[in-house]
């Protein structure tokens, strides 16, 4: 089926659209809805175009106050800025004033739908079907015809590669997407990363194979129109900014190198907004459904008695702004010590619990959750700093934590 013009004869659809987002300001995603009306949330944070609209968002596009679009092969990306919220379409064909009329209308209301739900997002199902009932009129428009109805698709050719940087488990994930718009088989493409080691380190990638070398990621082969993604998961080893860049390397048909060069990124692991001490609060658990966690853990020196580690492990927490709890003891074996401590950076709860395991263990181990996975990422490189030279001051650099990795 086709639109319709004034005389009821059918015309090429300008556009088709396959998915609408929502996206918060910093570019990451909400919820999906796909044209049968179904609403995805969390979406895929991996998928290819998740990422491309994620990049827009970190390229500072909405800045420009105005819709813009990208063109992926015959995926066409368009995004319209909001306040606290941007809308995205992935589609078949050209944006045209209606798609981009119903795109802004639809930025407008989810912002006054879910306003509330969005400064401290769980994504409970009311907080989704606010967005998502926002969303809707973007794909019903088209939702009558399918993409074969479209007269005049964009298209773009070659291998085409974009990025975008989020936060998982304590570690930056950066995170890169590759589209093959072209007519022969990519059979393995690679990514090369640099970055400042003093800041960041390469731990894990994802999918957990892809992991080639201290640098380097393979990403699937790509047949014609396919897309694909990989992410670097980065340990900040400190809090700062650091600039992340690579290249996707692949060989043509003819077996010569072909190089793309990737759209750089800072990782920003830096205080939130208001502050690097929050406000404190009594610990309470924070929701496991909706929370980033994070946890590492430090061998200690077996000439440390555990009391002693634990003092000044605490004494560490209590200088972060944090409201610190009454702890727990476990007498094992092996004994135990907990001491669990929390604040509020606004509407966003952080938790964070240390225990110093003794005996033969001697383990320092530290869980960090929050809704704010960035706020995790944080947390976890400031306290493992903290951690560091309160030990080398307590110990006058006698002793040292050894990270279990």
């Amino acid at each position: 089926m086709s639109p319709e013009d004034a005389d009821g004869v059918d015309r090429p659809a300008a556009n088709w659209v396959a998915e609408a987002h929502a996206l918060r300001a910093d570019g990451r995603p909400l919820v999906t809805v796909l044209p049968d009306g179904r609403a995805r949330a969390p979406p895929d944070a991996m998928s290819p175009v998740v990422i491309a609209l994620q990049g827009m968002v970190q390229d500072r596009l909405p800045e420009r106050g105005r819709p813009v679009s990208a063109v992926y092969g015959e995926r066409v990306l368009a995004l319209v800025p909001g306040r606290g919220v941007h809308v995205g379409a992935v589609l078949r064909g050209r944006p045209d004033r209606e798609l981009r009329a119903s795109m802004q209308m639809s930025a407008r209301a989810v912002g006054e739908r879910a306003r509330l739900s969005l400064e401290a997002w769980t994504g409970d199902e009311a907080s989704v079907e606010a967005v998502a009932e926002g969303l809707r009129p973007v794909v019903a428009r088209t939702a009558s015809w399918g993409p074969g109805a479209v007269g005049e698709p964009l298209r773009t050719k070659g291998v085409l590669a974009t990025t975008a940087v989020d936060f998982e488990g304590g570690r930056a994930r950066f995170k890169v997407a590759a589209f093959n718009a072209g007519l022969a088989h990519v059979p393995d493409p690679w990514v090369e990363l640099s970055m400042g080691r003093e800041l960041l380190r390469l731990d894990a990638a994802r999918p957990a194979r892809a992991l080639d070398g201290p640098a380097r990621l393979r990403m699937g082969a790509l047949s014609p129109g396919e897309a694909g993604s990989v992410a670097a998961l980065l340990e900040p080893l400190r809090p700062g900014s650091s600039l992340v860049e690579g290249e996707l390397t692949f060989f043509a048909d003819d077996g010569s190198p072909r190089h793309v060069e990737l759209p750089r990124r800072y990782v920003e692991v830096v205080p939130p907004p208001s502050g690097a001490v929050g406000t404190p609060r009594a610990p309470s658990p924070v929701d496991p459904g909706s929370a980033d966690m994070a946890m590492r853990a430090w061998r200690y020196p077996a000439s440390l008695g555990a009391l002693d580690v634990l003092r000044t492990a605490r004494t560490v927490l209590g200088t972060r702004g944090l409201e610190m709890g009454a702890g727990a003891e476990v007498a094992g074996p092996p004994p135990s010590w907990t001491v669990e401590a929390g604040s509020a950076h606004g509407h966003v709860p952080l938790g964070v619990g240390l225990t110093v395991v003794g005996g033969d263990v001697r383990e320092l181990r530290l869980v960090v959750a929050s809704t704010e996975a960035s706020l995790v990422a944080w947390t976890v490189a400031d306290v493992r700093v903290q951690l560091v030279e309160a030990f080398f001051r307590r110990w006058r650099g006698q002793a040292e934590l050894e990270e279990v990795r």
